[in-house]
Order: C-alpha cells, then sequence, then structure tokens
C-alpha cells in the first residue's frame, strides 16, 4: 500500500510539474512545426546544415525547458529558434494580459516580469566608468536610466530610474544577444506592458543603441533621423541640387494615389542636375509606390546623379529599392547600413497563434529572391556617415566635391 502510495505522489507530482507549464513546451513544438511552412524555411533548409542546426536548436530548447518558464523565458526560447532562420518580416510576438478589467500591476504577466536583486546604485557607479565604445554603461532616455551590463554572450538593460507608471528600479527592459555582423538582437517589453517584441538588426554605435534609442550620453550632437516633412516631398536646395523625401512606402491613407501624383508632377519638373532621395526612417510598404518611384528615378538618373540616403531604420521595400537604383552608374547610396529586413515579405500573411494564446507570428509567403545575402544584416553604404553633424551637409560636401 505504501508502495502504490508513493506511485501515485509521483504521478501527481509529474502530471502537475509536466501539465504546469507544459505551454512552453507545446507552444515550441507547435511553432517549430507551423514555422517550417514559412517560405524562408522552405528555401534555406534545402541547406543541410541549416535544417540540422534548426533541429539541433529546437531539440536543445525542448531539453532545457523546465515547465516553470515565464513568458518571457519562453518568448526567448522561440524567438532563438526563430532566429536559426533568416527572415525578419517573421517574428515572434508575445502578448500581454487581454482582460482589460484587470490591473496590468494585478496580473501574472506582470508579476512575472523579469527583475534583478542587485545594488543598483553600485552597479550604475561601476557602469559609469566604462568608456563610451563599451556596450556596457549607463544609458538614458527621455523617461528613464538604464544599466546595460553583460550576462553570458549577451546583455540585459536594467531599469535604473524611471518615470514611466509601473515601471520600477531592477526591473529588466530588454536583453541583447550577438547576431549577424556587427549587429544584436534586441528583445524587449513593450512600455505598456502590451507584450514583447525583438529585432536583429539593434546596433551599438558611439554610446547609443540605434533601436532602443538611449545613450550614454543624451545631450551629444545627435544626427540620424530626417527632419520632419511632407510624407512626400521635394524642394529645390539650390539650382542644381534637389532634396526629396519619401516618408513611407505604406499603402494606408491613401497614399499610393498620393504617392503616384506626387512623381508624376515632380520628376518632370526637376531642373536640378543632382538629385538627393531621402529614405531614412522609411520601414517599407507596397511595390506599388516602391516601383514607380524607381522607375522614375531610373530615368532621372540616365541624365542626372542621384544620391540616396539611407540608415539603420530602412527597412523592406525601402531597402529593395535602394538596392535596384544603385545599380545605376550615376547612382550612389551613402548614410549608414539598412536595416536587414528585405528579402522576405507578406502577401496573405497568414497569422499563426500558438497553444497558449501568448503568442503569434505571421507567415512569410513571399521571397523576393535576389535580395538574401542582406536579409538581417542590412545593405551597405558607398561611404558612411558620422552622426555628430547634419547628415544633409555632409552629403553637400560630397557632391560639392
Amino acid at each position: 500500500m505504501k508502495g502504490l502510495f508513493s506511485v501515485i505522489l509521483f504521478l501527481f507530482v509529474a502530471n502537475t510539474l509536466f501539465g504546469q507549464d507544459c505551454d512552453c513546451r507545446t507552444d515550441l513544438s507547435e511553432f517549430r512545426n507551423a514555422y517550417t511552412r514559412t517560405i524562408s524555411y522552405k528555401k534555406q533548409s534545402k541547406d543541410s546544415e541549416v535544417k540540422k542546426r534548426f533541429a539541433q536548436t529546437y531539440d536543445s530548447l525542448q531539453n532545457s525547458i523546465s515547465c516553470q518558464e515565464s513568458q518571457w523565458d519562453c518568448f526567448l526560447k522561440l524567438t532563438t529558434l526563430k532566429d536559426v532562420i533568416r527572415d525578419e518580416h517573421s517574428r515572434v510576438m508575445a502578448h500581454g494580459p487581454k482582460n482589460e478589467e484587470t490591473p496590468i500591476e494585478q496580473t501574472t504577466f506582470y508579476k512575472e516580469l523579469p527583475s534583478v536583486s542587485y545594488d543598483l546604485d553600485s552597479l550604475q557607479q561601476a557602469l559609469q566608468q566604462r568608456p563610451l565604445e563599451a556596450v556596457e554603461g549607463v544609458y538614458y532616455s527621455e523617461s528613464a536610466t538604464y544599466a546595460v551590463v553583460s550576462e553570458g554572450t549577451g546583455y540585459k538593460g536594467i531599469v535604473l530610474k524611471t518615470t514611466v507608471p509601473l515601471w520600477k528600479p531592477g526591473m529588466l527592459a530588454f536583453a541583447l544577444q550577438p547576431a549577424l555582423e556587427s549587429n544584436y538582437r534586441v528583445a524587449w517589453v513593450l512600455q505598456d506592458f502590451s507584450g514583447f517584441r525583438s529585432l536583429q538588426s539593434e546596433r551599438v554605435q558611439n554610446g547609443r543603441f540605434l533601436i532602443m534609442n538611449v545613450a550614454k550620453d543624451p545631450e551629444a550632437p545627435y544626427y540620424y533621423a530626417p527632419e520632419d516633412t511632407e510624407t512626400f516631398f521635394y524642394e529645390a536646395l539650390s539650382d542644381d541640387i534637389g532634396y526629396m523625401r519619401i516618408e513611407t512606402f505604406s499603402w494606408k491613407d491613401g497614399n499610393v494615389d498620393t504617392a503616384l501624383a506626387f512623381f508624376e508632377k515632380t520628376f518632370p519638373n526637376i531642373s536640378a542636375s543632382h538629385l538627393i532621395l531621402d529614405l531614412r526612417h522609411n520601414g517599407g510598404g507596397t511595390d506599388q509606390i516602391g516601383k514607380p518611384l524607381r522607375k522614375a528615378v531610373k530615368k532621372y538618373a540616365k541624365r542626372n546623379k542621384v544620391y540616396i540616403l539611407v540608415n539603420g531604420r530602412s527597412g523592406s521595400n525601402a531597402e529593395q529599392t535602394t538596392q535596384v537604383l544603385r545599380k545605376s552608374d550615376n547612382v550612389k547610396v551613402f548614410g549608414d547600413r539598412t536595416m536587414g529586413v528585405i528579402n522576405y515579405g507578406l502577401n496573405y500573411g497568414e497569422k499563426v497563434e500558438l497553444p497558449s494564446g501568448r503568442f503569434s507570428f505571421y507567415l512569410t509567403d513571399l521571397d523576393y529572391k535576389d535580395f538574401m545575402e542582406y536579409e538581417s544584416i542590412g545593405i551597405p553604404v558607398d561611404k558612411k556617415f558620422t552622426t555628430d553633424s547634419d547628415w544633409i551637409e555632409q552629403l553637400l560636401k560630397e557632391i560639392q566635391e
């Protein structure tokens, strides 16, 4: 009888342990199965080494699951498996609480958010001694101060001070892992606690994070984003130099008709022999805008010079447009390497919800084929600009030389 009781007790404990979470185990399994339907997996897994690495990563992650994982822990495991395949249009999204009647601070999601128990004052003092070029250090945003400290092969960003409601010192705001080239994969908690997100295009340059937008010296001159203009904008900077900004290729808000009318009206009337095409912070959109722009610029570039400005927030169709145009003899690219969200896309874009309801992702179904070498890396520029002076001024000097 005692032996039978022990067996029953063991089975009860085991079932409790493995039934508790094994939301994460089930989600990882279902993610693996669904992700193999993406066009990116189908193409890249033709390489036996990629297919093997995907399988081995899956097995390793499954074996690491303790069935005690928080939603953040499971999110990182799903993201780690996804990142074996280079496809930035298909990122795992984690969802926060759906019951709006329950205060966020009373939800399991909030209570399980990662935090540390360091002596934060001592940590801040130590990190303030780190040099500007080091990733570790103390960083500032408009509303918070963060400690970025190394952990394993990566780094974590910890809140030191903040004015944002419900955020507290010691909470983890983001985590970094090395990715391709000099990029990092950054995973972060959305500021309103509506979920988690990640990208493989984070860069740390001159004491500043590009995606997280935090800096060691927030007062230092920093030129990266374009000045605000109309969505589709042109002006003559001089008799011989024109400036055109295309803020987005998104089809929303009637942009397609607006863009086509803008191209039709503007290009025939450009008398300048030098055109600056500013695609900084253009996250992409539809070919219905991208392709007509390429056609108009190619025609202009047959007899004139074109200078494309891009940066690490230029993505998708903006990157494709840049790479297509730079093949013309009279087109050069300046600024900073682009985002690397370029080779795949969403047509029907089926959304897959994982069994726990805590995670989802989209199945990419478009393969542009010609841009794979830049996926998850970005398009390099012909000349990189510094961030301590205005990029338009730097480009004007290039044109004058």
